[in-house]
């Protein structure tokens, strides 16, 4: 199993480019990194860092990648990927509590940010999702690793995903809510009795008297590993159904809960919830 892990951190380490999205831009060299940080921030993540603390926390994260720690920025997604061991990790809970470093943080980017991912995402937490290596080494109704991982997005969001089946990961892109009235409307503390924790993320601004906006998308992550587990639970019990019919039930009875196996960026709006689940949760 050692030898099976450390084959796999080798691999990933060698495979994951260091990119970073800047102004619409994608594939960034990290050795450019720090310049494009100084740009006007245009991601929620970003608001919760001043200029100084963008460009720390950037250089933090360039530091740990090159110091051997793999990692992949998604900043459009909000997402830290880090894969020793296999995580994704809000960026907006990763952003705020370098912030709440201070000074600390400035001085030793790289040190905060080592410090941020043991403690902050050591264990699993609204924003930080951990997952599973050698989740699927075989085939489970005739798919391996790759083909469910499609099938899961195309039943969340066809379109919308992205898919990391080696370590058991999918990324599903939602659109921010396209009518949100003056004032904003409250983010979901519970979702089916389930209470969402705050990841601290801010709040996008309202613009005008009783103006509508468009929020920033926000990103469901799954862990595919649990996702699996309750497939198997759901084929045992219907074994003549087909397998686009048990994810269409099964996943989003997953997400609804919010339970182990699935986190937001940050905490999810009603209307993302109803474009992911296709119909309104109930919501307490």
């Amino acid at each position: 199993m050692l030898i099976a892990v450390a084959v796999l951190a080798a691999a990933v380490v060698g495979a994951v480019a260091w990119w970073l999205r800047r102004n619409g831009t994608s594939g960034e060299d990290p050795a450019n990194a720090g310049s494009a940080s100084e740009a006007e921030p245009k991601r929620g993540w970003e608001l919760l860092l001043t200029s100084e603390a963008r460009a720390a926390f950037t250089e933090g994260l360039r530091a740990c990648h090159e110091a051997g720690g793999a990692l992949r920025v998604g900043a459009e997604q909000g997402v830290l990927s880090t894969y020793e061991p296999p995580r994704l990790i809000s960026l907006h809970l990763l952003a705020d509590a370098f912030a709440a470093r201070g000074d600390a943080a400035l001085h030793d980017p790289q040190g905060t940010v080592e410090t941020l991912l043991e403690r902050v995402a050591g264990a699993e937490r609204p924003g930080v999702l951990h997952l599973r290596p050698g989740w699927l080494e075989e085939e489970v109704d005739g798919m391996d690793a790759a083909a469910f991982a499609a099938a899961v997005g195309q039943a969340v969001r066809p379109k919308g995903w992205t898919a990391e089946p080696v370590v058991g990961a999918l990324q599903v892109t939602v659109p921010g809510d396209e009518s949100v009235p003056e004032g904003g409307e409250k983010a979901l503390t519970h979702v089916n009795g389930t209470p969402i924790k705050s990841l601290a993320a801010r709040e996008e601004p309202v613009q005008g008297d009783g103006a509508l906006v468009t929020e920033e998308a926000n990103t469901l992550m799954l862990d595919l590993a649990r996702v699996l587990d309750l497939y198997r639970e759901a084929r045992a019990q219907r074994p003549d159904a087909d397998a686009e019919t048990l994810l269409r039930e099964v996943v989003p009875r997953l997400v609804a809960a919010g339970g182990p196996g699935v986190t937001w960026a940050r905490p999810p709006r009603r209307g993302e919830l109803r474009t992911v689940l296709g119909s309104s949760p109930e919501l307490h």
